[in-house]
């Protein structure tokens, strides 16, 4: 199910809208919002996978509505719906997935939310990347690993994986990745380096795996394998499968999590990841 909301300051346009997408089966409109204000207040608690927005609106117009959403959300795809053609290049430079004029016709729209579904059966049909934090931190998808040309975007990244999903805002992160650099600094540096990660994303079409609003930022567990991930799901399930499982937490301890990396806010990690590898070691082999 892909979820979709559309803004409009007039409610007849929204209700028209609502009532031609109302037989898809494989949408669900999760909101007609009359404001960018609504909308932005619906992102900070929801999520969407695609907003329909109009153009000239009171206030913050679709345009600048278009930017705060991505800055929330990079993964939704907007589509403006407009009387006004004088918009549609300004439009696409702000990665639009779609340009429709009024008044809507449903064929019109019908054509646009085939491309909206294939789109996103497309992201989500896609394999998974694969994060190592045991050994080296390296990330991997379609059989190769991805190469950096900055090291702090990469180390940006392993702190949000060490976040397992957990938001934080930029202090943090710049308190991790800069601890020696006074606020100022750090800031700059915070802000140039997440642009050089999320360009490095696109550029690999992981861009899904990384998400910001209201200033935190985190990675989309559910988007990526990780090798931590899985660790600490097998020691909390208590599941074991015995010689198997004993043998994965045993080459993990053995890597050592992101012992190569010589980071040092993750050393107390480390510790903990290690002494709990130990402890079930030592416990499953009484069992056997």
């Amino acid at each position: 199910m892909i979820r979709i909301a559309a803004v409009d300051d007039e409610m007849h346009v929204l209700e028209r809208f609502q009532r031609m997408i109302e037989e898809s089966k494989e949408l669900e409109l999760c909101g007609l919002f009359e404001t960018g204000e609504q909308l932005l207040d619906y992102l900070a608690k929801e999520s969407l996978d695609a907003v329909f927005l109009d153009i000239e609106m009171p206030g913050v117009n679709g345009l600048q509505l278009s930017e705060q959403i991505l800055d929330l959300n990079e993964t939704i795809d907007i589509v403006f719906v407009t009387a006004f053609n004088q918009y549609a290049v300004e439009a696409f430079e702000r990665q639009a997935m779609d340009y429709i004029l009024k008044p809507l016709t449903e064929e019109r729209l019908g054509k646009t939310v085939r491309r909206l579904l294939q789109t996103k059966r497309t992201v989500r049909q896609s394999n998974k990347p694969f994060i190592q934090c045991f050994g080296g931190f390296e990330v991997f998808f379609n059989g190769e690993v991805l190469t950096w040309k900055n090291s702090k975007a990469k180390e940006v990244l392993a702190f949000l994986v060490h976040k397992g999903g957990v938001p934080v805002n930029w202090e943090k992160i710049a308190d991790a990745v800069w601890p020696d650099y006074d606020s100022e600094k750090a800031q700059t540096n915070f802000h140039a380096t997440t642009y050089l990660l999320r360009k490095r994303l696109a550029e690999a079409g992981l861009s899904q795996i990384l998400q910001n609003g209201r200033g935190n930022y985190s990675v989309v567990t559910d988007q990526v394998d990780c090798d931590l991930y899985q660790l600490e799901e097998l020691v909390m399930s208590n599941q074991l499968r015995r010689k198997e499982d004993l043998r994965v937490l045993e080459r993990l301890k053995q890597n050592g999590y992101l012992e190569e990396n010589g980071y040092a806010w993750a050393y107390p990690k480390a510790a903990e990841l290690n002494e709990m590898c130990r402890n079930v070691i030592e416990s499953e082999k009484q069992k056997i």
